[in-house]
């Protein structure tokens, strides 16, 4: 059995794409997997598809263009997977601002997954994000395209080619209508509170407003934390099932 140095160089570089991809991707992306793990799978599924790549390395025929080629790879795997985890990033802006209108901002919890400490809600609603992703086997999606991705750019095509970054700025702003939206009915209960304090605290001056409100404003939050789950498990499905078109999408030659 002979293998080419081409060959090699085309396996490099497929690892390359599928290491930095799993470097990003939801799970994989936090401190919990270690690095090692995270490298393994990427080597694995590197492995399984390189037989099926395509590859043009006119330009690697020197150290200079494999060195291009390769942080060309990289950036193109952390694209990807930068596009999947948008949604997770809504997530955890619509716990801050859930947290922040409830009252439960000051109470942090460890999250495992990133290694960072957030408000309560944030952390309870990025695992319940998590949880969705698998359970409604979008995972599966994202690794299909992800391997469809070097048939839209092959290896030894620059994502250049394809213009990414208006699409990719365009998701960035996603994020915040994304994040905004789950948190909505948030803000409004916030504001009817402190409306319904404010009159009721010019009725009876001797009342303590602020610490009434404080409780109501918890356990009102709470309430409607539970009863809006449908609602943020319908945001989080569409937006994941979106993600992957996206994903596809930003890297289409121009």
């Amino acid at each position: 059995m002979t293998i080419y140095a081409g060959e090699i160089i085309v396996w490099v570089l497929v690892f390359l794409r599928t290491g930095a991809f799993f470097l990003g991707i939801p799970l994989f992306a936090g401190q919990m997997i270690p690095v090692k793990i995270r490298a393994g799978f990427g080597l694995l599924l590197s492995i399984l598809i390189n037989p099926l790549v395509p590859a043009d390395l006119g330009i690697a025929t020197h150290f200079a263009g494999a060195i291009l080629l390769a942080m060309n790879e990289v950036c193109i795997g952390l694209l990807l997977a930068m596009t999947v985890r948008m949604v997770f990033f809504a997530v955890e802006l619509a716990g801050h601002l859930i947290s922040y209108e409830i009252g439960l901002m000051a109470s942090n919890s460890m999250n495992p997954l990133l290694g960072s400490n957030n408000a309560t809600i944030t952390t309870l609603l990025y695992y319940f994000a998590l949880l969705i992703f698998f359970v409604a086997g979008i995972h599966y999606d994202v690794l299909k395209a992800f391997i469809m991705s070097f048939e839209i750019l092959p290896i030894g095509s620059f994502f250049l080619k394809a213009s990414p970054m208006v699409e990719f700025v365009r998701e960035v702003a996603h994020v915040f209508v994304i994040g905004t939206l789950m948190a909505a009915p948030f803000i409004g209960l916030n504001f009817l509170i402190n409306v319904s304090f404010a009159v009721l605290g010019k009725a009876v001056p001797k009342m303590n407003v602020f610490m009434t409100s404080f409780a109501i404003r918890i356990l009102s939050g709470l309430v409607l934390l539970v009863s809006s789950i449908l609602l943020l498990s319908s945001y989080i499905l569409e937006n994941s099932r979106r993600s992957v078109e996206v994903m596809l999408d930003m890297i289409q030659p121009g």
